[in-house]
């Protein structure tokens, strides 16, 4: 028996080994991981353009924030398991989320919790993010805001215009003042300051790893707020329309699940590889979907691009069974710290999954499918599952000590800090996908 348990016990050590390195299933890439974006937000590889770059000024529009307000039309019932699991998941974002030393935290806290929230020193989370962590950033001969990537060890914008994204979908006013370095700004700087590095050349764009993984954030901010047939002129002179960097976005989505939509056709289901496709994606690309889904919604891209964005969202739901057939094995054999580690990746696909389906279902840009409501019902099934899986695990009493729990380690690239992180984070989405799923949230466009 003890040669038993030992040999399974090794079995399990080679697959998460196989997980880290890139092997059958995904551990999703950090919203912290990844080369951070310089403070400065210039883009050190790029594109090559005319020995004397162009003076660019940022660009200028009439903004307004959305004035629709949509709900899901495939509600599923909020029962009393689901509600147990949801109040667990909101008190750990109250708890942990409306940190003023955590901005990264603080986006996802306002996500989940809407824009009326206080920090836990008292002060309201806008004025306080300007305040605290924005930076005056001179265009051309004009003063606007950026926030950094970093400053020192605290994360601020791991994923660019994290927080232009979050203030957009929270409903604040480009008109909206907040003060930087003693002085007075709109909000409208920061998105006018994010427009103007923003752009994309074919495949290459000025986000990290100069591809799409870090896009959707920018694109959703940009959206929000932006006039119908909006064209700027980028940085470097990037002649630019958002209705391009919509249908580049989609592009993408199309290209790195190719290999997922033929199985599908066949009939047949993968194995995930972290080496390639949109596995290699934060939160396996959700966000993507996400961020190019509201720009269609918003009215940007053309007719094909609102064909792909559905192909995804049914492509989304047939991916349950491979995300769930990946990790489930491997969490039923697992010691304590690799079923942690498995377990909140479970949370991460399934809040995420619930947030994403939607937030579609809810601009209208797809039609509402039966197996639309029969998905979401499994997954939060699943949730509440797992969200009592991880409760067993003593995790939710106490989850600072999953901070200093260094067995985990060996387990999750960015080791016991970054399994912590995704607890608060994934909890925030998983709260998002909840009040969505259920009809008790909405989503502005």
């Amino acid at each position: 028996m003890i040669a038993v348990q030992s040999r399974r016990a090794w079995l399990v050590l080679v697959a998460l080994l196989g997980v880290i390195a890139g092997g059958l299933f995904v551990l999703y890439p950090s919203r912290i991981e990844g080369p951070p974006r310089p403070a400065s937000r210039d883009v050190t590889a790029q594109p090559p353009v005319s020995p004397q770059e162009p003076v660019v000024r940022a660009p200028q529009a009439t903004l307004a924030r959305p004035t629709r307000q949509g709900k899901t039309p495939s509600a599923i019932p909020r029962s009393p398991e689901l509600e147990r699991a949801y109040g667990t998941l909101r008190g750990i974002v109250e708890k942990f989320a409306l940190d003023p030393e955590d901005p990264w935290a603080v986006a996802h806290g306002l996500l989940a919790l809407g824009p009326d929230v206080k920090l836990t020193n008292g002060a309201e989370p806008l004025p306080y993010l300007f305040e605290r962590y924005a930076d005056i950033v001179r265009i051309a001969d004009e003063d606007l805001v950026a926030f950094p990537a970093s400053e020192g060890t605290i994360r601020i914008e791991p994923h660019t215009d994290l927080l232009l994204k979050t203030i957009t979908e929270t409903g604040a006013e480009p008109t909206r003042e907040v003060t930087v370095d003693g002085r007075s700004f709109p909000l409208s700087a920061l998105w006018r300051s994010s427009a103007y590095e923003a752009w994309v050349v074919g495949k290459t764009t000025s986000f990290q790893d100069q591809g799409f993984n870090d896009a959707p954030w920018a694109l959703q901010g940009l959206a929000a707020w932006a006039p119908r047939g909006f064209s700027w002129t980028a940085k470097g002179g990037r002649e630019m329309t958002l209705a391009r960097f919509t249908h580049a976005a989609t592009d993408d989505l199309v290209e790195e699940t190719r290999r997922l939509a033929e199985a599908k056709a066949r009939g047949e289901l993968v194995q995930k590889d972290t080496r390639s496709g949109i596995f290699r994606y934060t939160c396996g690309g959700q966000h993507l979907i996400q961020g190019a889904a509201y720009a269609v919604a918003r009215g940007f891209g053309n007719a094909q691009d609102t064909v792909r964005v559905c192909e995804q969202l049914d492509l989304l739901v047939w991916r349950i069974d491979v995300e769930l057939g990946a990790l489930d094995p491997l969490i039923a054999s697992a010691d304590r710290p690799i079923r942690l580690v498995l377990l909140e990746q479970r949370l991460k696909f399934l809040g995420h999954f619930l947030e994403t389906v939607h937030r579609i279902l809810a601009t209208k840009t797809c039609n509402p499918e039966p197996h639309h409501l029969a998905a979401t019902e499994r997954v939060a099934s699943e949730l509440v599952r797992t969200v009592a899986d991880v409760a067993a695990l003593g995790v939710w009493d106490d989850l600072p000590a999953v901070r200093s729990d260094h067995t985990l380690d060996q387990y999750r690239n960015g080791g016991a800090e970054q399994v912590y992180l995704d607890f608060v984070g994934d909890s925030a989405h998983a709260v998002r996908g909840i009040d969505l799923a259920t009809g008790r949230g909405a989503v502005l466009y």
